[in-house]
């Protein structure tokens, strides 16, 4: 969203207006073009400031800053990047008269309450740790942890200090996912989920493809692995997986690639990703999901169609809830807050076929307790 005087950007914004609505685009434009915002500046909120932010890309300025902005106004007090750039833009466009000089001086900030890790992946679990052992409430974007080691050193502060820790999931958040568990309430009896993505086309040189930050697994597929475990967590999860992976390039394993995963109590979860082109409006995924009488497919988070028997439901959402206000307003709405071992299930998953990626595994076993009782 680069160029703005190019007919394909202005389509593109015209686009981006009739899916996500006017001031989600505007943020999206700013977060692209951060000059712009010289023009605009979101008002400050009444009840005070003291949200801060460590990692100040293109997540944290548009979609994150939008949800706080929309909801309590701009309540940033502090930020830090160890790109200067970005966070002297994000500093600049939400008045941040002293951004911190380093994470730590950050955290030292007795005005700082609540703290957002929206940093690059393999940092995740260390900034966390740090907020949480200065007794912050922190909201940690996915994934929480890139490697085992940080999943224990994470797990480990949390028992050990306590604290408000929340993950940056989101698809459990959405209007479309929230309706359906409405609709099944407790799943009795296995189910089959399948999820086709058409992804980003990211570059060789992509920092998602440095070895220390858990390939497009962690980056990428981790959400729907989560999103498959939030939905096992309705009713008793199985403890016991075979997993099946098909590559369509071994040069590039994560790319295009399909996960199978079949259960001990019959359920059978496929989740394909492909990125053979940049999608004009960014990440388009289809869900359909199949358990007892119920039948339901999700059209990119924007329409839904429930069957339950001689019943249908059929909803619309608009703007496009993909579910990240929900999510990134946990730390302040109590009713919104995500089971906390849903997110650990889903990490132990995601970091199991992350190895399988690396190694060029094509099947394997799986169990929730052997790994569990082996890393952590």
């Amino acid at each position: 969203m680069s160029g703005f005087q190019s007919g394909s950007s202005l389509a593109k914004i015209w686009r981006f207006v009739h899916i996500y609505g006017l001031g989600k685009t505007f943020f999206k434009v700013f977060g692209r073009s951060r000059s712009l915002g010289n023009y605009f500046k979101p008002p400050i909120a009444k009840s005070g400031r003291d949200i801060a932010v460590i990692g100040c890309g293109q997540f944290s300025f548009s979609t994150l800053g939008y949800s706080v902005c929309k909801y309590f106004g701009n309540r940033f007090v502090d930020c830090f990047d160890v790109d200067d750039e970005a966070q002297e833009s994000f500093a600049r466009f939400y008045r941040i008269s002293e951004a911190a000089g380093s994470s730590e001086q950050l955290l030292n900030n007795p005005m700082v309450k609540f703290v957002y890790v929206t940093s690059n992946h393999a940092t995740h679990s260390e900034y966390t740790v740090a907020a949480l052992e200065k007794g912050k409430v922190v909201y940690i974007e996915k994934p929480i942890a890139v490697n085992y080691s940080q999943l224990r050193m994470l797990l480990d502060c949390i028992k050990r200090v306590g604290g408000e820790v929340y993950a940056g999931y989101n698809r459990p958040f959405s209007g479309a996912v929230q309706e359906l568990k409405k609709c099944i309430e407790v799943r009795n009896g296995p189910m089959t989920l399948n999820c086709f993505i058409s992804g980003h086309k990211i570059s060789p040189n992509h920092w998602y493809r440095a070895p220390e930050e858990g390939t497009r697994v962690c980056g990428n597929i981790g959400h729907w692995i989560d999103l498959a475990i939030h939905m096992l967590y309705w009713g008793d999860i199985p403890d016991k997986w075979r997993i099946t992976l098909a590559f369509s390039d071994e040069k590039n394993r994560d790319d295009d690639l399909s996960i199978s995963m079949t259960s001990e109590e019959g359920d059978l979860i496929v989740i394909t990703m492909t990125s053979r082109c940049e999608p004009f409006e960014g990440i388009n995924e289809t869900i359909n999901f199949q358990c007892g009488q119920t039948i339901c497919k999700i059209d990119d988070f924007r329409r839904m169609v429930v069957w339950q028997g001689e019943d249908l439901v059929m909803k619309k959402y608009w703007p496009k809830d993909v579910g990240h206000n929900l999510a990134l307003l946990q730390p302040f709405v109590s009713t919104n807050r995500r089971d906390w071992n849903e997110v650990v299930s889903s990490t132990l998953m995601m970091l199991h076929i992350t190895d399988m990626v690396r190694a060029g595994e094509c099947y394997s076993e799986f169990s929730f307790s052997e790994i569990a009782k082996k890393h952590l």
